[in-house]
């Protein structure tokens, strides 16, 4: 019997790609991180799409909220280890406290961020789960006030292009 399949999934493998790449270049710039250079930025949202897809493909394990912060912190480890190794940044390769503590926030604000998006999607489809059946349960009134408009067909040929020389196109007929 196979499991049932979790429709956010791909939402949030989404979420966990951009908001990763996001989170970690400003938390490691608000950690004492120089800024990240055009290389750096793209080998990070490279790193953190791939972290995305692992996400959305990935099958869920225990608890959700404990996996999203697994994840969340591995996303922001690979980007500082890519950040610190692609730019030189002056810290070298250690951690500092505050570092850590900028990436650790990134963590936890991340998750917050992704999870009040699954909320708020999950009460959006709910709701329009239950407006719907009502807006096609209304009576369409066939009773109009004004009657309906004649149709007019103009008399002539049904081929796409007539060439049977039966027209009234021409110069007028000579009357004697």
């Amino acid at each position: 019997m196979s499991a049932p399949t979790d429709g956010f999934a791909p939402l949030r493998g989404a979420s966990v790609g951009g908001l990763s790449a996001l989170i970690t270049a400003s938390a490691h710039t608000m950690g004492g991180g120089m800024p990240p250079s055009d290389a750096a930025i793209v080998l990070l949202a490279l790193a953190c799409a791939a972290v995305g897809y692992a996400t959305a493909v990935a099958p869920r394990l225990g608890a959700p909220r404990v996996q999203l912060l697994v994840i969340l912190a591995v996303a922001q480890s690979i980007g500082h280890l890519l950040l610190t190794v692609v730019d030189g940044h002056h810290h070298g390769s250690m951690l500092t406290q505050q570092m850590l503590a900028a990436h650790a926030v990134a963590v936890l604000v991340g998750a917050l961020a992704i999870r009040g998006a699954e909320h708020g999607i999950r009460r959006a489809v709910t709701s329009l789960r239950r407006a719907l059946p009502l807006l096609t349960a209304l009576v369409v009134d066939e009773n109009r006030i004004a009657p309906p408009l004649p149709v007019y067909r103009i008399p002539g040929s049904t081929l796409l292009l007539d060439l049977s020389g039966c027209g009234n196109r021409g110069p007028p007929a000579r009357t004697a």
